[in-house]
């Protein structure tokens, strides 16, 4: 019985180890290369503190970006890196994800 603990407990932490995290970032794309991560970048790791948003895929996407309030708005990105900040209505940028394509 103490055996099958063990092996459950393994195959638990096993599972976890591999399983990506809850509101991981876009996948990565050959096709753009870049020292940030895809998908949303927060004010505080880019050089003018605005936040940005890396598409890495092949085509343009929509994303929602949303500021402090919660407040979201749409905006079609192309491949590469956005300056996002802009349009939060003045306010800091929370988050953005994809949600399809333009």
């Amino acid at each position: 019985m103490k055996k099958l603990a063990i092996a459950s407990a393994g195959a638990v932490l096993a599972c976890i180890a591999i399983a990506p995290s809850a509101g991981a970032a876009e996948n990565s794309s050959a096709s753009t290369q870049s020292f940030y991560d895809c998908g949303f970048i927060e004010g505080y790791k880019t050089p003018g503190g605005r936040a940005w948003y890396n598409h890495c895929g092949e085509s343009p996407v929509k994303i929602i970006v949303e500021n402090i309030w919660f407040t979201d708005k749409e905006k079609c990105v192309p491949v590469g890196i956005t300056d996002i900040e802009y349009y939060v209505d003045g306010w800091k940028t929370r988050d953005a994800w994809a949600v399809g394509s333009c």
